[in-house]
């Protein structure tokens, strides 16, 4: 066979001598095994013919062009399409030959030693469309903008502080971006407010400030949305009933967002997990959650919320866990919810509840080998055999 893939070969043992060696996992050949590298761990491998159909004859882009400096390598028959190095680069050192592979489309770097600004080396893979750098002791990754056509990005958990880079703007086609686990902070939809092909954002455990704007309706594609422990204040914009795709909404432990739970929730029927918990949010319970038929997870404790508890919420019938501990419940607890028949945590305490629980709900506690209500916490208002039927009062 022909010679032109040594440089790629190249490249790869010039990363395994400063960072190996490593035990490849079962399956995979380890890195200088006398066979094409494309079979080692961690190299996958997409022919040319295959990528440039893939890319719809665009592929004299990612090839011909080369590196932005002008430096140019033989095309491989065997590209290699994405790289995994977790937990391969224990030295934390990345060769400047890395950049000669700047036609590579995936690199995941998670769980290595990379520290302080994303090496520089790193930066001349412009075609990179994802690029995970979860777990490592990264600050900066100012210049991540020179990633014109990325489309995954995960930095969790790493040491950043501040607010996003500017350069952020420019990554417009990000489908999904974890920034969760970090000291961030700032008005994050200043920047973000514009991506309308988001499909996952995770923003969880930073210190971001400011309001959720009306822009998040216009993410029509958005199908999770993790916002908790924040700074964030204000309400959870009504317009998040115009995303239709929505399966995960979670702003959790963020004691300035309140105010109403929108009812436009209801409008969202692929909604699967709802995590409003220890947050300031008021008013009833909106009724129209019960059109959410898909719903498995609702998690309401811990805020002001008052009222009596929907009875058409009997109608969520995939409901697994409900969590509505922690509030000014009035009233009894509905029989309706007995129609939840794959229930499998209930809490109640802690709210101004009474009356006596439902036989029809205590029958959820012991239902052969189908699924057991397992978990069915009750203020000590409400009368309830114990432990026959509910598991504590409190």
């Amino acid at each position: 066979p022909g010679k032109d893939h040594l440089h790629q070969r190249f490249v790869l043992m010039v990363i395994y001598f400063i960072s190996g060696p490593w035990t490849p996992v079962e399956g995979r050949l380890e890195w200088g095994s006398p066979v094409h590298e494309c079979e080692w761990e961690g190299i996958y491998c997409k022919d040319v013919e295959e990528l440039e159909a893939e890319l719809e004859g665009k592929i004299s882009e990612l090839l011909e062009s080369g590196r932005e400096d002008g430096v140019k390598i033989d095309v491989p028959q065997r590209i290699i399409n994405r790289l995994e190095l977790r937990q391969r680069l224990v030295s934390g050192e990345v060769p400047g030959e890395f950049s000669l592979l700047y036609y590579l489309q995936h690199l995941d770097l998670e769980n290595n030693q990379l520290v302080g600004a994303l090496p520089s080396p790193l930066y001349k893979l412009f075609n990179l469309q994802t690029l995970f750098l979860e777990q490592n002791q990264l600050t900066n990754i100012d210049a991540i903008g020179e990633y014109r056509y990325l489309e995954h990005l995960s930095v969790s958990k790493n040491a950043f502080q501040g607010p996003l880079p500017e350069s952020f703007k420019q990554l417009k086609y990000l489908k999904t971006l974890y920034l969760h686990t970090n000291a961030f902070t700032g008005q994050v939809f200043d920047i973000l407010k514009d991506f309308k092909m988001l499909e996952l954002l995770d923003l969880a455990f930073n210190k971001f400030e400011g309001t959720l704007p009306a822009e998040l309706g216009e993410m029509s594609n958005l199908t999770s949305v993790f916002l908790g422990h924040n700074e964030f204040r204000g309400t959870i914009p009504v317009e998040i009933g115009r995303c239709p795709n929505l399966r995960e909404f979670q702003i959790d432990a963020s004691h300035k967002i309140g105010g109403p739970i929108p009812t436009e929730f209801g409008k969202l029927t692929n909604l699967e997990f709802l995590k409003l918990d220890t947050c300031a949010f008021n008013g009833t319970l909106p009724p129209e959650l019960a059109e959410c038929q898909k719903l498995y997870f609702l998690d309401v404790n811990s805020n002001d919320l008052g009222g009596w508890i929907p009875t058409e919420y009997g109608k969520l019938g995939n409901m697994k866990t409900l969590g509505l501990a922690n509030n000014d419940f009035i009233g009894t607890i509905p029989a309706e919810l007995s129609q939840m028949a794959t229930l499998e945590k209930a809490y109640f305490q802690n709210t101004d509840l009474g009356g006596d629980m439902p036989q029809e709900i205590c029958n959820l506690r012991d239902r052969g080998n189908q699924t057991v209500l397992e978990e069915l916490i009750v203020p000590c208002d409400v009368t309830c055999e114990i432990p026959a039927c509910c598991t504590r009062c409190s």
